[in-house]
């Protein structure tokens, strides 16, 4: 039987509430799972927002947001780090591949930032929380922007989505639309096949295609016309795709030390996420283009 979670003030994980899989008005996430997890408000009118506008009227457990969050954050901040370390400069024109409901696009305020992603509805909030911002629906195989229109694509967890017979046609894709000397940030579940990995699953989500190696992003990134200059993990938890590597998120979710020991463990056993820069080639944007694996 699922316990009320509200009376445990946030010490009972979100897979043992009663109200975590429940439809809620917009007062019963402030009141209920708000006090209970210590959602800000922004958190709060997201998850409603979620149970309302997504097609399939998704109830996101409001741990599982958090978590979702902080490895898009981490993803997104490792991205700006190396545009900085490589000197790309504020006010440059950023194109951000499949954004979303664009929940990091304050991290680039200083950049002409475009938000791009076939999800309307995703767009549509997406431009009612940043107003400041540019969105566009785009197929991200055949986009319609002119050759050289951007400084920066970011491509962040899209590529394991796209069908790999597509793969190369992306990346030639994002090439195209930078200019030359400009930066591709690109990061993807590590595809790299390990014996704990053969026993637990080979994909950390189900609607990944197949997850690629460091090796198949080089050979994409070469199809395409690029040059891989750096790649380094990222400080995210990714499990094996399932309902028991779920419970587990849920177990660990705001329990800092926890999840830091399961994500060391994850790791070893392969499961990491790696973010990549490449170059269009002969841009000059690095002295010695070359792959730099940083840990």
């Amino acid at each position: 039987m699922l316990l009320d979670g509200s009376r445990f003030k946030g010490g009972l994980p979100c897979l043992f509430c009663r109200h975590a899989r429940r439809r809620k008005t917009r007062a019963e996430w402030r009141d209920i799972c708000g006090t209970c997890r210590g959602l800000t408000p922004d958190e709060c009118d997201v998850l409603y927002w979620y149970q309302e506008k997504i097609g399939e009227q998704v109830v996101v457990p409001p741990n599982m947001l958090r978590h979702s969050r902080e490895n898009s954050d981490a993803r997104y901040a490792a991205a700006r780090a190396v545009l900085q370390a490589n000197a790309v400069a504020p006010g440059a024109r950023l194109l951000d591949i499949g954004c979303g409901i664009s929940a990091q696009a304050d991290m680039f305020r200083d950049f002409h930032y475009c938000g791009a992603d076939l999800d309307r509805p995703r767009l549509g909030r997406a431009r009612s929380t940043h107003p400041w911002a540019v969105y566009a629906v785009q197929d991200v195989t055949r986009m319609g922007w002119r050759t050289h229109s951007f400084e920066v694509v970011l491509c962040l967890e899209v590529i394991e989505h796209v069908p790999p017979v597509q793969r190369a046609e992306l990346l030639r894709e994002l090439f195209r639309v930078l200019r030359p000397g400009g930066s591709l940030v690109l990061s993807t579940p590590n595809g790299r096949v390990t014996p704990w990995k053969r026993i637990l699953g080979r994909k950390c989500e189900h609607s990944h295609e197949r997850e690629l190696t460091a090796a198949e992003v080089g050979a994409l990134v070469e199809q395409g016309g690029g040059v891989l200059v750096h790649a380094q993990t990222v400080d995210n938890l990714i499990l094996p795709a399932g309902r028991v590597a779920a419970g587990v998120i849920h177990l660990v979710a705001g329990r800092s030390r926890a999840r830091r020991q399961l994500q060391w463990l994850a790791s070893k056993a392969g499961y990491e996420t790696v973010l990549y820069l490449a170059s269009p080639v002969g841009a000059g944007s690095v002295t010695e283009p070359a792959l730099v694996r940083s840990e």
